[in-house]
């Protein structure tokens, strides 16, 4: 698959034309408007719902890591809402650092599992180092910006096989597979929609992309249920500081 596109900038005196155009032009049809391409844009408010139940899910839950998937569910509505209302790569650029923030949190944590970490305190450096490596080569290649995203997705993938095989969690996969068959889902519209082979530009109600981003926001929620099973981190969810004192307290 091609990520190397020849996208044409927005039209001079329209919103946003003042800025560097995205490295990839879905099948919607660009507005001169404030909002870019509507169906696309608005789509993106499914990621803000999801971040909001989660929140509020977490606080009942008390897992202090996992805070971080509702927090990154809304970070990545807004930075999408803001690329396909733009059309620029700048928005572009954080759209997918969002994105990175997810997949190296899963990464992260199966290292974890898997006891390739250690030590707790690595855990916060080796994330940083992932984003930090992945946001860099997307400034210095931009088009790597979503074959880097599918290289986490497979070491995320992989890794949970390696931990099925090796019987580290005695857990539940159902959220798991769920997630993997709504992402499944949702990257076949993401790849119709790119490749144009069902596309309508002037349909700004609905589009694959959009349903992309329907389907994937939800992942967050079966991927936040999944983790928020206990698992093998080491010795046990507590060397983690995974919840607060009480709640530590009832689990022991």
């Amino acid at each position: 698959m091609d990520f190397n596109q020849i996208v044409q900038a927005l039209p001079p005196g329209c919103p946003w034309s003042m800025f560097h155009p995205p490295t990839i032009k879905y099948c919607e049809s660009n507005l001169c408007s404030i909002i870019t391409q509507p169906a696309n844009t608005w789509s993106n408010l499914v990621y803000f719902i999801v971040g909001i139940y989660l929140s509020k899910q977490n606080l009942k839950d008390g897992i202090y890591y996992l805070k971080y998937i509702p927090l990154i569910a809304i970070l990545t509505g807004i930075s999408s809402f803001l690329y396909h209302a733009s059309f620029t790569f700048l928005m572009q650029f954080f759209e997918l650092s969002s994105m990175y923030l997810f997949s190296a949190m899963i990464i992260v944590l199966n290292m974890r599992r898997a006891e390739v970490i250690d030590d707790s305190s690595l855990q916060t450096p080796i994330y940083v180092g992932i984003v930090g490596v992945s946001m860099l080569m997307l400034l210095l290649f931009r088009e790597v910006g979503i074959p880097i995203f599918i290289l986490h997705l497979f070491i995320a993938l992989f890794s949970e096989i390696y931990l099925i095989h090796a019987g580290k969690d005695n857990i539940s996969y159902q959220y798991y597979v769920l997630a993997l068959i709504f992402f499944g889902i949702a990257f076949f519209a993401w790849i119709v929609d790119y490749t144009r082979l069902v596309c309508s530009p002037s349909n700004h109600f609905l589009q694959g992309h959009a349903i992309w981003h329907i389907l994937s926001s939800i992942c967050f929620l079966f991927i936040y249920k999944f983790y928020a099973q206990k698992m093998n981190f080491d010795k046990s969810y507590d060397d983690l500081n995974l919840y607060p004192p009480t709640k530590r307290l009832n689990r022991i």
